[in-house]
């Protein structure tokens, strides 16, 4: 019987960013319905916009959106 520290159950960029964060701290399963790119994180409208790159900060991020 195999033994996983995290189950992730989806394969949406919130599931997937998870599963990055997870491994680092131990062994990860993700659960999906079909395959891993069967998700709807595809059809979010406006797209999809964070803060991460050196310059960014989540003050410039809250002006910009």
């Amino acid at each position: 019987m195999n033994h996983y520290d995290y189950i992730i159950v989806g394969s949406g960029i919130a599931g997937l960013y998870i599963a990055l964060l997870a491994i680092e701290r131990g062994s990860v399963l993700i659960l999906t319905k079909g395959s891993i790119d069967d998700c709807n994180t595809k059809y979010a409208q406006g797209g999809i916009a964070v803060a991460m790159g050196k310059d960014d900060s989540p003050e410039l991020h809250f002006k910009d959106t």
